[in-house]
């Protein structure tokens, strides 16, 4: 049998064209093969070049393997040594580099970043005292805005101090914990102060404190000659195209292997410790991984801690059923996508890296998670399932809204919403058209119809919205049907009119100050970006266009002053300062623009 199953696999490798490498195998043979048909299939399907994944149980790694290729090019096969960008994945060695500058005493996480920043100025359009603490830049609830895009991907990053003084120009986006709006530039500020305080470089306290104690040898942020030999390819659009580099190291910028980075999951798999190494105490490795956003404003269905997140589900086995928690992080730059994700209660952890722009497609750690312990324990995991909201969330989830207090404009950042007849409402976000018609019997809950250029129909019966109430603000809800996890996805406007200044300001625009940007890659270019300023269905709207795709935006602007405004909606991406300066341009996430028409 086990004959067959080995001519299988080599039939399995030649007959799709894919390479498969494996180099670590401690798994039987059926595993094996239910792993390599399943990735080699995903693979094709999606057109990914190289995916490296690796599988660690009990202590050790017990499965390792490459599908594709690192350079397609020059047939240099995926193995599990191929090094790639983990993206996102950086944040979570932030914050444990963070939790160890507290074990030495040199930070406290529940002090404002300001103590250690000094020259950070970012000013506060809230009643609070805009302190901007540690522990919640890392659980992403500090208030700071998400990105600045001038110079986040580009060949020659701008230096923090740059970074800082344009924090400077702009305003916080919410309260502290008020909703998880995920940001990069807070992880960048962070970054800083590991520097300053390890008195070296962000890159060297990560060597030197992680990558080095975890035997991490083929680990790296800054570029190294030697170690970026093993570096995959990118591919964009199925081609090879170079990513430039990411401002913001510590958001983003870590090089790793699945071999480099199954000993970082081993690590937290043993509470901190590695070869009788303790890389972080017990309490701060388990506080890391405590869900820190209990308390917000605007409840959250998801649980992060510092640097992860984790889930709640339930692992089956015959009669028998347990819930364990999936902790983990992502990661997803323009082609490289990573995933790790470890079970402490099971003792197993996998982690998943690709790159190719259809990556984040198959880079799914609970899914190898799911067929590992499906096929190598007997044990299914469920995770999606009925669960009640916690007590907080119950007393914080607003209250039902009467259908006139419905009534009014919602903006969510690029698109609004119009409410006139609350038995059916109707609007436009892009291509897509949305129609909202109350549940039978149930007029707080609505049901949920999309069509894409008015034709192509798109499922929703997984969600429902409704309107609530907090503190006289009225609120847009999702609502999941099965299991039941509410998250604030829009809020009425409370623009203010539109001014005489703003309504002066309405026309074109020429950026004018030093573009960072990565002219050999279009996906990062942003020289010569433009913006325009017009009315749009009762708001100021800005469009911004430029070779990168990602700022070819429109935003509907919530005005807060004569001069001041920010992009509206809530969340990630929302509450973006713009600006109309002393002589006339408009600023706006890094970018001056002057007018020209």
């Amino acid at each position: 049998m086990k004959k067959r199953i080995g001519i299988f696999i080599a039939t399995l490798a030649l007959g799709t064209g894919l390479n498969v490498s494996a180099q670590i195998n401690k798994v039987s043979e059926r595993v094996k093969v239910v792993i390599d048909s399943t990735y080699n299939a995903l693979i094709k399907k999606y057109k990914v070049v190289g995916l490296s994944l690796a599988i660690v149980d009990n202590g050790e790694i017990v499965y390792t393997n490459g599908y594709g290729f690192a350079d397609r090019e020059n047939k240099v096969a995926a193995s599990d040594k191929t090094i790639y960008r983990i993206g996102s994945c950086t944040k979570s060695f932030t914050s444990l580099s963070i939790l160890q500058l507290q074990e030495k005493k040199l930070l406290n996480i529940n002090n404002s970043i300001k103590d250690y920043l000094p020259e950070l100025k970012i000013e506060s359009r809230f009643n609070d005292n805009n302190r901007i603490y540690i522990n919640d830049m890392m659980a992403h609830v500090s208030g700071l805005p998400c990105d600045i895009i001038n110079g986040f991907f580009c060949d020659s990053p701008p230096d923090i101090n740059w970074v800082i003084e344009e924090l400077n120009k702009q305003t916080t986006i919410s309260p502290r914990r008020y909703k998880q709006a995920y940001s990069n530039i807070a992880y960048g500020l962070l970054g800083e102060t590991i520097a300053r305080l390890g008195k070296t470089t962000y890159s060297n306290y990560i060597k030197e404190n992680i990558f080095k104690p975890l035997n991490m040898t083929s680990s790296y942020i800054d570029n190294d000659a030697e170690l970026s030999k093993g570096f995959a390819k990118a591919y964009i659009d199925n081609k090879p195209l170079k990513e430039p580099l990411i401002r913001d190291q510590a958001a983003g910028l870590i090089h790793s292997n699945v071999l480099d980075m199954s000993n970082y999951l081993m690590m937290f798999l043993n509470k901190g410790s590695y070869n009788g190494k303790q890389i972080l105490g017990q309490e701060s490795i388990a506080d890391m991984q405590q869900n820190h956003i209990t308390d917000l404003y605007l409840p959250s269905s998801q649980d992060w801690g510092y640097g992860l997140y984790s889930k709640k589900v339930i692992v089956k086995k015959d009669k028998d059923s347990a819930f364990v928690r999936i902790t983990g992080h992502g990661g997803d730059t323009y082609a490289y996508h990573a995933d790790f994700g470890f079970i402490n209660e099971l003792g197993i952890g996998v982690v998943l890296l690709t790159n190719s722009d259809n990556g984040t497609i198959v880079n799914d750690a609970e899914k190898l998670l799911k067929i590992y312990l499906k096929n190598a324990k007997g044990k299914t995991l469920v995770t999606s399932y009925e669960e009640p909201l916690s007590d907080y969330a119950v007393a914080n989830k607003g209250t039902n809204c009467a259908l006139a207090e419905r009534i009014g404009n919602y903006n969510f950042g690029n698109f609004a919403m119009q409410v006139k007849n609350v038995k059916k409402i109707k609007f436009k976000q892009g291509p897509a058209t949305i129609t909202m018609k109350p549940v039978k019997n149930d007029t707080n809950n609505y049901k949920i119809k999309i069509r894409i250029f008015g034709v192509v129909p798109i499922s929703m019966n997984d969600e429902q919205w409704k309107f609530a109430k907090k503190d006289g603000t009225v609120y847009l809800k999702s609502t999941k049907t099965k299991s039941k996890k509410e998250s604030f996805v829009g809020i009425r406007s409370s623009s203010l009119p539109i001014t005489a200044s703003w309504r002066n300001a309405f026309g074109k625009y020429k950026v004018v100050n030093k573009v960072y940007s990565c002219t050999d890659c279009p996906y990062t270019n942003n020289e010569g970006i433009t913006l325009s300023i017009s009315e749009s269905k009762g708001f100021v709207q800005i469009k911004t266009k430029a070779k990168s795709p990602d700022m070819k935006n429109t935003a509907l602007l919530e005005l807060i002053s004569d001069k001041l405004a920010v992009t509206g909606g809530i969340g990630r991406g929302t509450g973006e300062t713009v600006r109309i300066t002393e002589n006339g341009n408009v600023y706006y996430n890094g970018f001056e623009f002057k007018k020209v028409k």
